[in-house]
C-alpha cells in the first residue's frame, strides 16, 4: 500500500498543506522544527488514531486557529492497496470551548475548559477509532525507540499494542473493551471500601475481563514467538554475526510454555483472579491481566561459548539498544507484511544520524524495498549517494513543502 495524497488543516504547524506523494523512497529535509516531523505524525495519526508524540490531542491544533470561531484540525489522506482499491482516510479534531459554573461561598464563578472531539471518517463515513485501524499501516522509527528497550512495561505493551491493532481489528476492539472493564472493575473495589463486598457484582466484570484479556494474552504470545522467528536472521546481521536476540513475553498471568491455547488461559486467569481476590480488595485495584504484562529482551555473545544471556533492559549498552530497537522495527515490517499482504508504509524520523554505517546500510536495504518510504533528516550527507539518486527529496520550512 501507499499513500498518494495527504492533506492538513490547523495540523501542528501546518495551516494548509495539500501534498502529492508517489511510490518509492521521499526524503523530507529541513532544519529543527520546521514541520518533518509533524508530517510524519499526521500519517502515522491516520494509521493508528494516536499521536507518537502529543500527550492530549489538542496539542495537534496548530496554535493559530485557536483565532477562529471553532479551532480544528484536519488530517486526510488517500490510500492505494495492491487490490486497486483506493480509500480515504479522515480525521477532525474540534476544539469547543465548555463554561462551567462553580458556587464558592454564595457567589457563582465561571471557569472555561477545553475539550476536542475526534470525528473519523473512512471513505466520507463517519467511524470510530477502532475501525480506522488497518485501513493504513504504518511503521514509525524514532530516535526515542530506545524507550522500547529502557523505558517502563507500559511502554512495551503500547508498541505490541500499536502493532497488533492494526493488523488485527479482533485485537484493537478487545483492547478496547479491555480497558474499560479495568476501570469500570477498579471503581467498583474502591465501592467496596465503603460499602459490603458483593461477589456477584464484581463476578460480572470478572467473565468480561477473562473473556477479552485471554485474548489479548494469547495474541502477544503467539507475535512474540513470530518476532523471534523473524528477528533469528535480522539481529546477527546488524551486529554482524556478534550477538543474537530473544525475546520473552511475561504475562502477568502464569502460563504453560505447552498450554497457551484461549482456554488453558482463561482457565488460569479465573484461578488467579481468586487467588488474588483478597489483595484486590485491600488494594481496590486489579491485579491480574495483561494491562500487567511485560516484554523483556535478552543478548547472547555468538564468539563467546562461556557466556549466559543478558537481560538488556538491565544491562545493556545504548547502542545495544539501538540495535535492538531497529530489529524490532524490521520484524515489524515483515510481521505485517505476512499478517496483511500489504507492505507498511515506512516513517523515519531522523534515525539515519543515530546509528553507525553498518546499520544505516541495512535499514537501507529495507527502506529501498519497501513500496513507500517518507524519511526525515536536517543534512542528506547521512545518505550515499546511490541512495540520493533513487529518491524524491522534497524541503520543508515552516510548514511549507517544496
Amino acid at each position: 500500500m501507499h499513500l498518494t495524497h495527504l492533506a492538513l488543516t490547523n495540523f501542528r504547524n501546518y495551516a494548509h498543506l495539500e501534498l502529492d506523494l508517489a511510490p518509492g523512497v521521499t526524503l523530507l529535509q529541513g532544519g529543527n522544527a520546521c514541520g518533518k516531523t509533524s508530517l510524519l505524525e499526521a500519517i502515522f495519526y491516520l494509521a493508528t488514531a494516536r499521536s507518537p508524540h502529543a500527550g492530549a490531542e489538542r496539542e495537534l491544533i496548530r496554535w493559530g486557529a485557536s483565532a477562529e470561531p471553532i479551532p480544528f484540525a484536519r488530517v486526510q489522506a488517500d490510500v492505494a492497496k495492491r487490490n486497486d482499491t483506493r480509500t480515504q482516510l479522515e480525521i477532525v479534531l474540534v476544539q469547543a470551548e465548555e463554561k462551567n459554573r462553580a458556587a464558592s461561598e454564595g457567589d457563582e464563578t465561571r471557569k472555561s475548559t477545553s475539550r476536542v472531539s475526534k470525528r473519523i471518517k473512512v471513505n466520507g463515513v463517519g467511524k470510530r477509532a477502532f475501525d480506522l485501524l488497518g485501513q493504513l499501516n504504518a511503521v514509525l522509527f524514532l530516535p526515542e525507540d530506545l524507550d522500547l528497550v529502557f523505558g517502563s512495561p507500559g511502554d512495551r505493551r503500547r508498541y505490541l499494542d500499536t502493532t497488533l491493532s492494526q493488523v488485527d481489528p479482533r485485537y484493537g476492539r478487545a483492547l478496547s473493551k479491555y480497558n474499560q472493564v479495568v476501570e469500570q472493575r477498579n471503581s467498583l473495589l474502591r465501592e467496596f471500601r465503603d460499602r459490603a463486598y458483593n461477589p456477584n457484582e464484581l463476578a460480572i466484570w470478572d467473565k468480561q475481563l477473562i473473556e477479552e484479556g485471554t485474548y489479548l494474552i494469547a495474541r502477544r504470545a503467539e507475535t512474540v514467538d513470530r518476532y523471534n522467528q523473524l528477528i533469528a536472521e535480522i539481529h546477527p546481521r546488524l551486529t554482524d554475526q556478534s550477538e543474537t536476540l530473544r525475546l520473552v513475553y511475561q504475562p502477568n498471568v502464569a502460563l504453560d510454555a505447552a498450554a497457551r491455547s484461549i482456554a488453558d488461559i482463561s482457565r488460569q486467569m479465573a484461578r488467579q483472579l481468586e487467588t488474588l481476590r483478597p489483595r484486590e480488595l485491600g488494594a481496590a485495584i486489579t491485579l491480574v491481566g495483561p494491562h500487567r504484562d511485560d516484554l523483556r529482551f535478552f543478548i547472547t555473545r555468538n564468539h563467546d561459548a562461556s557466556a549466559n544471556p543478558i537481560d538488556a533492559i538491565t544491562y545493556a549498552s545504548r547502542g545495544q539498544g539501538r540495535t535492538i530497537a531497529l530489529s524490532l522495527k524490521l520484524a515489524e515490517v515483515a510481521l505485517m507484511r505476512a499478517e496483511t499482504g500489504e507492505d507498511p508504509i515506512l516513517l523515519l524520523d531522523d534515525v539515519m544520524s543515530e546509528l553507525d554505517a553498518a546499520r544505516r546500510a541495512a535499514l537501507a536495504q529495507t527502506v529501498v524495498s519497501a513500496p513507500q518510504a517518507l524519511i526525515t533528516a536536517t543534512d542528506f550527507a547521512d545518505f550515499p549517494p546511490e541512495f540520493l539518486e533513487n529518491a524524491r527529496a522534497l524541503k520543508i520550512c515552516e510548514g511549507q513543502v517544496q
